[in-house]
């Protein structure tokens, strides 16, 4: 079943409610005067009504008790799935080109291949990464990160490159992130925080103290530095290039939700990272195309987030 936005804005008159998880719950096309005779001809209404098989399917995404989104973006390509649950109704939404187009829950195995045409389905991963950073460390982190992951480039190309960071070069990075790189994706996209100056010489203090990076001074190469696997990661992840984004919510009472979600970042077969968004702090952990296709079967599957622990979800 397809559906355009007029089409969608006119049966929401149909399905009213207050559910924030809602289909329908945002604002309207201006409607033409001709959906009615439109979704007649498609046979979704008759008389008037939705029949019943387009009924099963529009009540499920009017008024979920769960829904995810998923986001799969690789350069110009883009895949926007939604999926809404109640009880054990279930229905899958595809954006395609602006048009929605449902389908039942026995589509899941039919989109779940085709996803892992993008992401693989390999076990093996070339990164050691897994820990939980306070989101302003995190962010400090990450620019250091795309700095090395810069520096590792240049290096490829036959230029000298020093290996430690200075103060200014990451403070560069923070205020002015290079496009595409991971610093620019969580500011821009998830609207995390930069650390003031101040701040940011302590945050490089604590990352000191966890052994995440390392600070040399004297004479040369005065600067910062990435150590083990945290180095590791920076010099094999080089060129970001697919994301994917999950995220999910209940609804709980009246417009309360809860909800979890997870950043997935792809440079390759078997450099693949993905960053769960917990109440102020992050968990960084590197991840194989298995369990990233695994991932987005347990987030399009609407999970219950209340009954699970936060290093349960998905």
């Amino acid at each position: 079943m397809r559906l355009t936005k007029n089409e969608l804005s006119f049966l929401s008159k149909v399905y009213k409610n207050s559910n924030p998880l809602s289909l329908f719950s945002g604002e309207g096309a201006v409607l033409q005067g001709n959906e009615e005779k439109l979704l007649e001809e498609k046979d979704i209404l008759k008389g008037g009504r939705p029949v019943a098989e387009a009924h099963k399917l529009l009540s499920t995404a009017a008024d979920p008790q769960r829904c995810t989104r998923l986001v799969l973006k690789d350069g110009e390509y883009f895949v926007e799935k939604y999926a809404y649950k109640t009880n054990e109704d279930y229905v899958l939404v595809e954006n395609d080109g602006g048009e929605l187009v449902f389908s039942s829950g026995e589509q899941l195995e039919e989109v779940l291949f085709q996803l892992s045409q993008w992401v693989g389905i390999s076990d093996f991963k070339t990164l050691d990464i897994n820990t939980a950073l306070a989101n302003d460390e995190l962010i400090v982190f990450l620019s250091m990160a795309d700095i090395r992951r810069e520096k590792e480039l240049m290096s490829y190309l036959g230029q000298n490159v020093e290996s430690r960071i200075p103060f200014s070069r990451i403070r560069e990075q923070l205020k002015k992130p290079r496009p595409g790189s991971l610093t620019s994706i969580l500011t821009g996209h998830y609207k995390y925080s930069i650390p003031d100056i101040e701040n940011t010489k302590k945050i490089l203090d604590r990352l000191i103290i966890a052994e995440i990076i390392g600070f040399q001074a004297g004479e040369d190469q005065v600067g910062y530095f990435l150590v083990g696997a945290y180095e590791g990661f920076a010099e094999k992840f080089l060129i970001p290039q697919a994301l994917v984004m999950l995220e999910t919510f209940n609804h709980i009472e009246d417009k309360e939700l809860a909800g979890a979600g997870v950043l997935c970042v792809w440079a390759g077969m078997r450099e693949i990272i993905s960053l769960a968004f917990r109440e102020g702090a992050t968990e960084i952990a590197s991840i194989s195309g298995r369990q990233l296709l695994k991932m987005m079967e347990e987030f399009l599957g609407c999970p219950d987030v209340r009954k699970v622990k936060d290093d349960q979800l998905p």
